[in-house]
Parts: C-alpha cells; structure tokens; sequence
C-alpha cells in the first residue's frame, strides 16, 4: 500500500474488500468527478491517472498512480464527492471498501485516523506544487514530472540517480507536464540526442541522467521539499 502506517497495512491485509473492478482498457473509466465517494479503492495491478479539466477543456493529469497506491481517499475519509475523475492507463485491478467500513476504523483509532490525516496532506501538497509550477518553462515542467515519476517508481523520498526505467507514454507524460504532446516529442527527442533520457522502447521512458533532470526541476525551487 502507498501508506506508510503498519496499522493500516495489517488492517488491508487482513479485511476482505468489498468490490473488485478489473479495467481491461486504457482509458477505461473508474470514476468522474462529482460522483459520490463511496469505495476507497486500492490498486493491485496496473496504473490510474487522476484527470482535471484544464480552462482550455484539456485534460491535466494531477497523479498517476500504481500497484499499491489509494484512489479516492481524500473523498471518502473526507466525506465528499470525488474531486477528479479516475480512469486506466493500462489494463488495472482495483479492490475496494466501503466507506462507511473506512469511517469505522478511523472513528475507533484517533491516533491512526491523524496518521492518515497527515500521509494524505503530503499528497495534498504535492499536487498544490504540481498547480503552482504550470506558470514555469517546459523544460522545467517536463523534468519536474519526470523526476516525480521515477521517485514514485523507486517507492523513496530522496532522489535515486538513475537509470529508471518508467512505463509512460509522451502524450500521458504530456498531460502531467501541462503541455502539448508535439512539444513534449520534440522536447524529449532532443534529451534523447543529449543522452540524458532512452525511447528506443515504445511506451517507455528511460531516464539515463536522473541528476540533470534534478538540476533542471530545481530551477522552480526545491525539488520535493
């Protein structure tokens, strides 16, 4: 799981769930914005990108999330619609529980519901970073999302320095950066000619000089900080 908590661990791995969804497409819905928050669903296999409309009607993907990771959390343990919509990037299982089984636990554990309350505002404020550096150069947003991508896949907070290997395709890579899928191809071509990333694998980006991508995110500030 994308928790850190060894109670919550221990509870998942001990409670049945209460719904299986197999998303046999990518681009397969889970759920849209606005619905009512009634699973907490928890990956077991494959990916889930959280979309938000941008002003132009342009998806934006917030987070792309993977085998272990929540979707829909902040919702249920909030007690509120959905406030994105959730769909495959690949073929994904999700196993899910009931919120009113979510609320229980928290309601009967005060010391766990804050430790959840905590991990879930980390992710709060990497997804009010990933909205405040749109305004940046692309080559700034384009490394930001990279290096975001490969510190998810290595499951660490510290930078790892490569190579990394990640699942993802320029148009996905494209909507986490804010920009066009032309400019992200072209961008990423010239990285590739520099040495400092590998797409001679379709649908893979291979990330060769992870420091240079750290250097470049870092422009916008701290990096992950």
């Amino acid at each position: 799981m994308s928790f850190s908590i060894p109670e919550l661990h221990e509870w998942f791995s001990k409670t049945p769930p209460d719904k299986t969804r197999r998303l046999q497409k990518k681009g397969t819905l889970l759920f849209l914005q606005g619905d009512p928050s009634e699973i907490f669903w928890i990956i077991r296999e494959g990916r889930i990108l959280i979309l938000k409309e941008s002003p132009q009607g342009e998806p934006v993907v917030l987070e792309r999330l993977q085998e272990g990771d929540f979707v829909g959390g902040f919702a249920v343990i909030g007690d509120f619609p959905y406030p994105a919509t959730a769909v495959s990037d690949c073929p994904t299982v999700l196993i899910g529980y009931a919120k009113d089984r979510i609320q229980k636990l928290l309601r009967n554990n005060p010391v766990l519901h804050q430790s959840v309350l905590k991990e879930l505002g980390h992710r709060v404020q990497n997804l009010q970073s990933a909205l405040l550096f749109s305004t940046c150069s692309l080559e700034v947003r384009l490394s930001r999302a990279l290096c975001s991508l490969s510190q998810h896949k290595a499951k660490v907070p510290a930078p790892a320095t490569g190579p990394v290997s990640i699942a993802i395709t320029r148009q996905t890579l494209a909507r986490m950066a804010q920009t066009t899928v032309e400019s992200t191809i072209r961008t990423t071509k010239v990285w590739e000619r520099e040495g400092k990333l590998d797409l001679s694998r379709r649908g893979v980006i291979r990330i060769l000089d992870l420091k240079f991508f750290h250097s470049l995110a870092e422009e916008y500030g701290s990096f992950g900080g």
